[in-house]
């Protein structure tokens, strides 16, 4: 099942004189492109072209990423185009999209790296900066490779942290949880070692008894829970990090008819139904529109020689239950306001 992503608008804060990216306003639905194909955004001046290499283009997660590049495509005059392969486990294919991409030459190239194409990415990356091409990673940090001009990213082990806290008030500070993660490296692991660091920290009553790998499957995540429930029949919590891994969960655990208090992070069509069906207690939840507008905003003055103030650009996150959805912020991030 592919993820269905809720879109969102405008919730970043990030340096001033990219704060326009938070202004954009989405015009159309999300569509996807072939995997492999490009989807571009018509150039209004013909200043130039900047490829983003998306870690897939299957979820409205990532087409939300798309929309704000393509955003801040019209709004420079540059021509964007926005590539990836159909899931986030197709290593192979996304280094060959990025070594298209950089033979391209291109003004700037934005990557999110899968998991399985972090060993091969720096080769090809060396080769877009022998170049002079500048490359943002964006969503994901690209492991072993320095040479980015900036990083365009929520804050992974935040998230991870501010999910831990939830569930912590949730279960009364005290129990056994669990978390099944969307992979073992990158945002995955990042999110993982957030909760599991904030958890030994701050909850010494709190245990984290067992850690899975749904591989942001939602039926690999829901076999995963099963087994974690039956391994641990006095489980409190689980937390889980991607929406296609909290939804597996939240199914087995209503399947089962455990108490689990079940969070995790973001927010698909699918979460937000659970959530009001209250079979997942709240999600922590990230803003791709911005992230899509701040990475080519970003490329597109590094082309000019101007580098951003800070290679670590962060996005901030909300946390979103059933009773808090029609906050102002909150359906700002969901896209409901």
């Amino acid at each position: 099942m592919k993820k269905i992503l809720a879109s969102v608008a405008g919730l970043t804060v990030l340096a001033a004189a990219l704060s326009a990216c938070s202004g954009a306003t989405q015009t159309a639905a999300p569509t996807a492109a072939p995997a492999g194909s490009a989807s571009s955004a018509p150039p209004a001046g013909g200043t130039g072209r900047i490829a983003l290499i998306s870690k897939a283009i299957g979820a409205d997660y990532w087409m939300m990423v798309k929309d704000g590049a393509m955003a801040a495509g019209t709004e420079l005059g540059l021509e964007v185009t926005f590539n990836g392969t159909d899931t986030e486990s197709e290593g192979d294919k996304q280094l060959n999209l990025l070594q298209a991409a950089i033979n391209d030459k291109p003004l700037g190239i934005g990557f999110a790296p899968q998991d399985s194409a972090q060993d091969g990415a720096p080769t090809l990356l060396d080769q877009a900066k022998a170049a002079n091409i500048p490359v943002v990673a964006f969503d994901t940090p690209i492991n072993n490779w320095d040479g980015m001009t900036a990083t365009v990213a929520s804050d992974n082990t935040g998230m991870g942290a501010q999910a831990a806290e939830e569930l912590s008030k949730l279960i009364g500070g005290k129990g056994e949880v669990a978390i099944v993660a969307a992979g073992e490296t990158g945002t995955a692991a990042l999110r993982r070692d957030g909760f599991k660091d904030w958890i030994a920290k701050n909850a010494p009553d709190i245990s984290v008894v067992d850690v899975q790998n749904g591989e942001s499957d939602p039926a690999k995540s829901h076999d995963k829970a099963q087994g974690i429930l039956q391994g641990h029949p006095d489980l409190v919590g689980m937390f889980g990090t991607d929406d296609d891994s909290t939804i597996g969960i939240a199914d087995e655990v209503a399947s089962q008819g455990k108490q689990v208090q079940v969070v995790g992070v973001d927010a698909s069509a699918d979460v937000l139904t659970l959530l009001g069906e209250g079979k997942i207690a709240g999600v922590v939840v990230q803003n791709p529109f911005d992230m899509g507008c701040q990475t080519v905003k970003i490329l597109f003055e590094a082309s000019k020689g101007t580098m951003p103030a800070t290679r670590n650009v962060v996005s901030k996150s909300v946390w979103v239950t059933k009773d808090n959805q029609g906050d102002p912020e909150v359906k700002q991030v969901l896209g409901t306001a």
